[in-house]
């Protein structure tokens, strides 16, 4: 995979031009998952539970990937080393929900972090390298750590998610719980973007070296940046293993970091609502593929091909231009 993915087509504030598609793609969005509720069955409440945590850690690669063009490798060890840490802890302590959220954004910010200093003066294809490796580590970590991960078993297994002394173990619950948590998470990443660090974050993608000559601190900057995007991929990972009922090594592998990306590609890069249409579109023709043929990934791999030849901004940013043309017709 190449580390010169096309992340400055999209910069924000978005033209006014495209507010109507934005529309459009939230409006999707929330419609999609309003479907899970109507339907009503616990498969369809857990399976929709899990597109909106892996949408929310999609959307906080995003704000890497297209507010940054800091294409990372390392995302799913972010992601996984929450739900690891939640997991582990719920073992040990109880799985109260804030207590479960809080151990999951500190271990998400930590890796997070680490990743980004690892990389505070790399860029391109070193960038893309170094935080592979960064992810690998965690990934041996957990393999080989067997006595609290699990080694290749994983976790399963640990106490009910509760708050207080209701439980929200039901996928109703669950469901609810994912969707607060993705709404936060967007509240928090959209909030970020339209800052003026956000604002500064782009023009270190950009022009870095003009950037650091006028006085900003590039490093402090993009490792903001990361700890972030770590606080809202980590709130989502530390719910995961109590959708998933489960937690193992190839959360945080890198083949997950580049299920990731090819979620932020197919979705839109740079579109916040696009982690959620990606996160869609892999998982559903993940779980509906699989169960006829154990070669879904090829259908995948079709489906990225043609994203990036038919839409090559994503399906959000697709779907803003059609909303565009429709208004004016």
């Amino acid at each position: 995979m190449s580390a010169h993915l096309n992340t400055t087509t999209h910069q924000a504030p978005a033209p006014a031009k495209y507010r109507l598609g934005d529309k459009i793609a939230a409006g999707l969005v929330l419609l999609l998952a309003l479907i899970p509720l109507v339907s009503g069955d616990g498969f369809s409440l857990r399976f929709g539970a899990e597109i909106l945590l892996i949408g929310t850690a999609v959307m906080s690669l995003n704000l890497l990937i297209g507010g940054g063009g800091l294409v990372s490798l390392g995302h799913a060890a972010v992601f996984g080393a929450a739900g690891y840490s939640a997991a582990v802890a719920a073992g040990s302590w109880g799985a109260q929900l804030p207590v479960m959220l809080v151990i999951g954004i500190f271990a998400g910010m930590l890796i997070a972090s680490i990743i980004g200093l690892v990389t505070l003066r790399s860029a391109g294809l070193f960038f893309l390298v170094l935080t592979l490796v960064v992810g690998q580590m965690v990934w041996e970590l957990a393999f080989r750590w067997r006595d609290v991960t699990g080694g290749a078993d994983g976790l399963r297994g640990f106490p009910k998610l509760a708050l207080g002394s209701l439980r929200l173990d039901t996928p109703l619950a669950l469901y609810l719980v994912a969707a607060a948590i993705a709404l936060v998470g967007w509240a928090v990443t959209r909030s970020f973007q339209r800052a003026p660090i956000g604002q500064a974050l782009a023009g270190v993608r950009d022009q870095p070296i003009r950037m650091g000559a006028l006085g900003y601190q590039v490093g402090r900057i993009r490792v903001t940046a990361f700890l972030l995007a770590g606080a809202v991929a980590g709130a989502a990972g530390a719910i995961y293993p109590f959708v998933n009922q489960y937690i193992g090594p190839n959360s945080v592998h890198w083949s997950m970091s580049a299920a990731l990306i090819i979620m932020a590609v197919i979705g839109g890069v740079g579109s916040l609502y696009g982690g959620y249409l990606g996160a869609l579109v892999y998982l559903f023709v993940q779980t509906e593929v699989s169960s006829y043929t154990d070669r879904w990934q090829l259908v995948i791999g079709l489906i990225f091909v043609a994203t990036v030849i038919l839409m090559p901004n994503g399906i959000a940013h697709w779907l803003g231009q059609r909303g565009v043309r429709g208004g004016r017709s």
